[in-house]
């Protein structure tokens, strides 16, 4: 039965109120609330008695409330909570041991202590350095969906009223593709609104999945999930679409569909891609009438194919030889997606490789063959991982985050490059067709991030941060970075503070009032209050506050969506419905595009898909020409790499964690190994190193050495292994440089490699590591420990 929006809020609500409103929920009068609010795990509501949240109640808008946003309430009052401000002993007594960091005990000091030492760390490197010199870590928005108490925001918004600061670009989630897709097709793609879920529900008969996993990641969304999505994948397969997955791991989307698993050596999706386009073209199946009138450059990745570049064909038998998949199932596939309606997607996990930005243009080129772009239920899709996916526009405006206003300061420093940058300070790397210049960086300034945890050669990151002079993180608990950090700021949760956010990342369908739940714990401040703080002491306090409280802050983002209801009501009710037009459901990707290509022109040079770039082959970058195709990685299943290291690993987003919020807590931690992060391995291969199910290992390579539990699993293709992505840091010797990790943090192990000269993004999936047994005694798993903490003179 297929479940429409009206419906099931309709059936939701009612099974609500048999849940939640039961009489002993309010035997306490008027000692009781149930509070609205919403997170990145869903929309919640709050069981609050005396002043303690008691428990966590699923929303009546959560199509299927998720385990992580039922821990919140553990996070929340976890004993890794920061309860004052601390700074790093010798950093207060200035003789400032940078190589002791996150080992030296902390000082506790009062508010205004801690408040007069940022400002001056501020001053002092804008005086000397300039603000250049001053990094703002924080460029993303995970840690907070609210639109006002956003810690990057309130963070550029201070620093640009400084005088500015420099600044990431890119991302470490799509960074590739960001890069190379507004070439290829006009759009990044990656984060635009894709045909509707009622039009590829109706329409579509195949879909081939490369990397996705949408069971999985859509627990979370960049804003408010509703949870819909494994529901609209679920009616699919009770429709009788046809699912292949292409991925290393049988994940768990592909049982819970049962669809066809395609297992393929790590990071070699291009090789398949460009395989399967071979058997297109030299079968004489592909679409030419669309390559004819809506791409250019086919006549150059044609002449790739058939080896006249390089003098090899790029045969099914060819690619074979690089990804382990059969030339026959290959050619099989290319054949099948040529005689259902096939949309063919690719998630953002392939991308992150050396030369990653050769994934999602291989993969427009193959849909190109195909010849499906613009029809329902057709086409290519690089984001149905997402929660949002898929979802249609309300027609409703989002609520404005809180401006950041303008950044004096034009530096910037690739998301993926903090490490390198820290350590070569002048030095000059090509980007996407210019020139960047590595600043001297000596002031690092982390709200809502952990830094310490999401680099990759997290080694080289640390050894980098010595050379920083002042390192200053706003956090709730005592995370890594927090560890790592001169001068300690603890701050609010989301459940003590009040904000705004917004549901359905593009179709607007809430609006949520992010009400305080309970008043902030021990020292705690909300990120407005640090920030406004600072702007006082640094004499911009009004231009700060626009002289706004928080409330009022609130009630103009509100006002500024134009809302269909005033605020008071909104605030009352806890959130705002905005219903979706028919009309709107009916969206479907590129189809004005495939209409009428010269009215409704791509935003790209030719106003066509690219398949080949002159724009890029005039940047004249080995490492990413003009056209896609498959390049050998420098780290990989069969480089030089892997006869030292001769195990693929790949770092796929968490089950149990975003990213590494929620590590502090049982629901990461139950699924752990003694508290070290599971490593899931072939048992061909565990049996060759004579490990067992559950046995502490040591995984290595020339970057680092950590410990992890082996996870045995038919799941994974033979000689890949497995590593969640986010564990917190805990390394065994504080004081010893590259110690060897006790939790699992993946990127211990990972590269700092860019993926090319064009998008100089992540490339943690392009790792080759060893594993061996584990001699001597192990040590208890330190990341949650709290640092030693004494008094001061408050």
């Amino acid at each position: 039965m297929t479940i429409n929006r009206r419906s099931f809020i309709k059936m939701a609500s009612a099974a609500m109120a048999s849940l939640a409103y039961t009489p002993d929920i309010f035997a306490s009068g008027d000692e009781t609330q149930i509070i609205t609010h919403a997170t990145h795990m869903g929309p919640l509501k709050g069981y609050v008695k005396n002043g303690k949240l008691e428990k966590i109640l699923a929303s009546e808008h959560d199509f299927d409330p998720v385990d992580l946003m039922f821990s919140l309430k553990e996070a929340t009052y976890s004993p890794t909570r920061i309860k004052q401000p601390c700074v790093r002993k010798s950093y207060l007594d200035g003789s400032d041991k940078r190589n002791l960091r996150g080992a030296e005990e902390f000082i506790q000091v009062s508010w205004e202590k801690a408040l007069d030492l940022t400002a001056k760390a501020l001053q002092d490197v804008k005086r000397i350095y300039g603000n250049e010199s001053i990094f703002r870590t924080s460029y993303a928005r995970w840690s907070h969906p609210g639109h006002i108490q956003q810690p990057a925001n309130l963070l550029g918004r201070t620093l640009g009223l400084f005088g500015g600061f420099t600044d990431v670009v890119g991302d470490y989630s799509a960074g590739a593709s960001v890069q190379v897709l507004p070439y290829i097709v006009g759009d990044s793609e990656v984060y635009s609104m894709q045909t509707s879920r009622e039009v590829v529900l109706e329409n579509v008969e195949l879909i081939m999945m490369w990397g996705l996993d949408p069971f999985k990641t859509s627990k979370i969304d960049y804003n408010v999930p509703d949870h819909s999505t494994k529901d609209w994948f679920l009616q699919m397969k009770q429709k009788g679409v046809q699912f292949i997955t292409i991925d290393p791991t049988k994940n768990l989307t592909t049982r819970k569909l049962d669809s066809e698993w395609v297992p393929i050596k790590a990071a070699t999706d291009v090789a398949m891609i460009i395989g399967m386009c071979h058997t297109l073209y030299t079968e004489n199946l592909y679409d030419k009438e669309f390559i004819a009138k809506y791409t250019v450059g086919f006549t150059a990745f044609s002449k790739y194919l058939t080896g006249e570049h390089d003098g090899i064909e790029k045969t099914a038998e060819w690619a074979e030889s690089i990804c382990g998949v059969p030339a026959e199932k290959i050619k099989q596939l290319a054949r099948l997606a040529m005689t259902k309606r096939t949309t063919i997607t690719g998630s953002w996990a392939p991308q992150r490789i050396h030369h990653g930005e050769q994934f999602h243009w291989s993969l427009v080129a193959l849909a190109s063959m195909i010849g499906q772009i613009g029809l329902p239920g057709g086409g290519f899709s690089f984001n149905m991982h997402f929660c949002g996916a898929g979802t249609s526009y309300s027609g409703a405006k989002r609520p404005l985050l809180i401006p950041q206003g303008r950044n004096p300061v034009n530096t910037l420093i690739p998301a993926s490059r903090m490490g390198d940058t820290f350590l070569n300070p002048g030095k000059t790397i090509d980007y996407n067709g210019s020139k960047l210049t590595y600043p001297n960086i000596k002031l690092l300034y982390s709200a809502g991030l952990n830094p310490i945890g999401l680099q990759p050669d997290l080694n080289k990151l640390i050894e980098g941060c010595k050379r920083i002079e002042h390192i200053i993180t706003n956090e709730p608990w005592w995370t890594p970075t927090a560890k790592f950090s001169d001068i300690v700021l603890p701050v609010t949760t989301s459940f003590e503070r009040d904000d705004i956010a917004f549901g359905s990342s593009y179709g607007v369908e809430h609006l949520w009032a992010m009400k305080q739940l309970i008043s902030p714990l021990f020292e705690a401040k909300d990120d407005f209050w640090v920030f406004r703080e600072i702007s006082k002491r640094l004499g911009f306090e009004n231009e700060f506050t626009d002289g706004k409280t928080i409330e009022e802050w609130i009630r103009w983002s509100f006002e500024m969506s134009q809302p269909s209801v005033d605020f008071e009501t909104f605030w009352e009710k806890g959130f705002v419905y905005n219903m979706t037009p028919e009309e709107n459901k009916k969206y479907i990707r590129h189809s004005e595009f495939r209409a009428n290509p010269q009215k409704n022109r791509l935003s790209t040079p030719s106003g066509r898909i690219e398949l080949f770039s002159e724009k890029i082959a005039s940047f004249g970058y080995e490492d990413c020409p003009g056209f896609p195709k498959w390049i050998t990685p420098a780290e990989g299943i069969n480089s030089y790499a892997s006869r030292r290291f001769p195990y693929h690993l790949i770092t796929p987003h968490p089950m149990y964690r975003l990213h590494s919020q929620l590590d502090n807590t049982r629901v990461s931690r139950d699924h752990k190994f003694d508290d070290r992060e599971p490593m899931y391995i072939n048992p061909e291969n565990a049996k060759q190193l004579g490990i067992s199910h559950g046995e502490i290992v040591e995984v290595y390579n020339n970057r680092g050495h950590m410990l992890a539990g082996a996870f045995l699993t038919e799941n994974i293709v033979k000689d890949s292994i497995a590593i969640d992505e986010g564990a917190w840091y805990a390394p065994e010797n504080p004081r010893e440089k590259n110690s060897r990790c006790l939790s699992g943090q993946a990127n211990i192990l990972t590269s700092d490699r860019p993926s090319s000269k064009l998008a100089q993004a992540t490339t943690s999936n392009s790792c080759m590591v060893g594993i061996r047994k584990v001699k001597g005694r192990i040590k208890r798993n330190t990341a949650y420990d709290e640092p030693d903490i004494r008094k001061g003179d408050l």
